[in-house]
């Protein structure tokens, strides 16, 4: 991601053993959390129902601070970025034209 969402997670001395590679206690952008966290699965998918939740960074295993700003589009009734199960509600102009164009197929 290119910018900061303002939301950071630490992970819990007590999960530290799960996750080799991240310091325990250390506040860190919960988009780092989730690069790192993905890899470790990467490198060995039997972890993925160890560390993983509903979440991708699991609830009990780290703590939370600060607020995320609301992506555009995301439905009014998702609560993070993984319930948008929904198709977004605003595109901005140039990506709502170009998906027009790419519904109608090629032109002769």
């Amino acid at each position: 991601m290119s910018s900061k969402r303002g939301r950071e997670a630490r992970l819990k001395p007590q999960h530290a053993n799960l996750y080799p590679g991240l310091e325990p206690g250390v506040w860190l952008p919960v988009e780092n959390l989730i690069r790192q966290v993905t890899q470790l699965i990467y490198q060995d998918p039997s972890r993925r129902r160890v560390i993983t939740g509903p979440r991708l960074l699991h609830q009990e295993h780290f703590e939370y601070r600060g607020v995320s700003e609301r992506p555009e589009g995301l439905p009014a009734s998702a609560s993070r970025l993984s319930d948008a199960s929904a198709e977004p509600t605003v595109f901005p102009p140039a990506k709502a034209e170009a998906d027009q164009r790419n519904q109608r197929g090629p032109t002769s």
